[in-house]
């Protein structure tokens, strides 16, 4: 894969080009070995974390698509109606996607397909398990209140060593300069950031060459699980890939947002992504 941000490039092999711009096709193992090389290389790091909104998105907003194509460094599948398309699509006819479709979508329910999918709460807890052991710095930014803060107290509680360069919360219009200048007094390996998604995208893609850290990575709600203020879904649940379902029911506010899932899957079955 093009590491976009540093100019080099990559063989990593299982990758794929989907809906105009490359996801990381292989494990996240895998995608930890590289991470620690990269940094070991001092090779900055840009991390996205992809779901089918990102995906509905990047139709309708040609900037967007052009930091999944050429800014990140790694688009990572967090989501399983990604981890479904990237089979569903080899088939050439709408029917024969249709058919084979419900068959992928029965055995994701039964748990299978799931070896390259790599959800970003799960990235974030073992980045911050290979920083303790590295002796490496953490950044928390955003996150609604205190979640931040309740974020970093949940990592220091599990990894005692670990080291916590700091924490702000939110972002409101206009704080870039102020941001960058905070961070800029810290050592950071690692910037986990936690706005809305794209929100956190475009301040990355906006001050990417001013963040002097080693990794950065949007997480969107991530810091809400870790901080307890929201539940995750068992992992019985996300197994079976109705991890939408859970988070509907907990949220029930949010249902204009959980239709991008069946638009998602429509658009696959109606038109073959470009490979």
């Amino acid at each position: 894969m093009k590491n976009k941000t540093n100019g080099d490039s990559k063989n990593i092999g299982d990758v794929r080009d989907m809906f105009g711009f490359t996801l990381f096709g292989k494990s996240k193992g895998v995608l930890l070995n590289l991470i620690e090389s990269d940094m070991v290389k001092k090779r900055k790091i840009w991390i996205a974390t992809v779901n089918p909104e990102f995906v509905m998105a990047t139709t309708k907003d040609n900037e967007f698509l052009n930091i999944l194509q050429s800014r990140t460094t790694y688009n990572v599948i967090d989501g399983i109606g990604l981890a479904w398309a990237r089979l569903v699509e080899s088939r050439k006819s709408k029917v024969e996607r249709f058919v084979y479709g419900i068959k992928i979508g029965v055995e994701i329910m039964m748990g299978r397909h799931r070896e390259n999918l790599i959800a970003g709460a799960d990235l974030m807890d073992d980045l911050c398990r290979m920083a303790e052991k590295n002796g490496q710095s953490v950044y928390f930014l955003g996150g609604w209140d205190d979640r931040g803060k309740k974020t970093a107290e949940f990592f220091l509680k599990k990894y005692p060593k670990l080291k916590i360069a700091g924490y702000y919360a939110g972002k409101r219009e206009g704080e870039d300069e102020k941001i960058i200048k905070m961070l800029a007094q810290k050592k950071i390996d690692y910037l986990f950031v936690a706005f809305a998604m794209k929100t956190q995208e475009e301040f990355i893609n906006r001050n990417l060459e001013k963040l002097n850290v080693g990794l950065v990575m949007g997480l969107g709600r991530s810091f809400d699980y870790y901080s307890g203020d929201l539940p995750r879904a068992p992992k019985w649940i996300r197994n079976i890939g109705f991890e939408w379902l859970f988070s509907l029911i907990i949220e029930p506010k949010r249902w204009k947002r959980q239709l991008t899932l069946p638009k998602f899957i429509w658009m696959v079955l109606k038109n073959r992504p470009k490979i």
